[in-house]
């Protein structure tokens, strides 16, 4: 605020609580430690989106990890999962793991007073594929992304009735470079997930996962 906003005592200014709640206000004062504001209205806009969107992401080689975090905020992502899988390179251990984690719920912090969220977005802690599989038991609609899926995205959506995924949630999961391997789709499937491709080309990682999130928000949720 005082640093990249040049803002002043006197200044309207709006802020938020992180839980869903946004404020107008004016500041009353200021030093190098902290910014003072004067709440003048209080009230509960309705920024957040439609869908509960929930991505798990597996680990990718050096700052695209950052990025996908970055844009899944912008895009109305509720949660990313972050998890280990057979083909993953990046493999994070002991500090690096805690270290890394922290960085990217700064980062969906930052993204989300960017965009204009009032509830940042969830990162989890990192798990292995199996963690994932079980930890999505609770959720209706589970999707894997997978080139060698028999079903288009397209055809799958259509096929199905439109669940109650504000308050249940959408599971998808999407590889690391090399994709995930035969086995770990069919053990997704075991897990009631549905393998699906997003067409003929095979798309870079961070593309992968950013085009599905924007397909689901436009069929389903607040986008277009």
């Amino acid at each position: 605020m005082r640093h990249v906003l040049r803002l002043r005592t006197g200044d309207r200014v709006t802020i938020f609580d992180g839980t869903g709640n946004e404020c107008d206000g004016e500041i009353t004062g200021q030093n190098r430690q902290a910014v003072t504001v004067r709440v003048l209205t209080f009230r509960r806009p309705l920024h957040e989106p439609s869908l509960r969107l929930i991505m798990g992401q597996s680990l990718v080689k050096g700052d695209k990890m950052d990025f996908i975090i970055q844009k899944a905020t912008e895009m109305g992502v509720s949660s990313v999962i972050p998890f280990v899988s057979l083909r993953s390179v990046s493999r994070l251990e002991g500090p690096k793991k805690e270290k890394r984690l922290n960085r990217w719920r700064k980062i969906a912090l930052e993204s989300s007073k960017q965009c204009g969220r009032m509830i940042p977005m969830d990162v989890e802690r990192v798990m292995s594929f199996h963690e994932v599989l079980g930890w999505s038991g609770d959720h209706p609609v589970r999707i894997i992304l997978w080139e060698g899926a028999k079903s288009r995205l397209k055809s799958l959506l259509r096929g199905m009735d439109r669940p109650d995924i504000r308050s249940q949630g959408l599971v998808f999961l999407v590889g690391p470079e090399g994709g995930f391997s035969e086995a770990e789709v069919e053990q997704a499937e075991k897990s009631s997930f549905r393998p699906a491709s997003l067409g003929p080309r095979i798309l870079r990682v961070e593309a992968a996962g950013l085009s599905f999130i924007s397909i689901l928000q436009y069929e389903w949720g607040d986008m277009g």
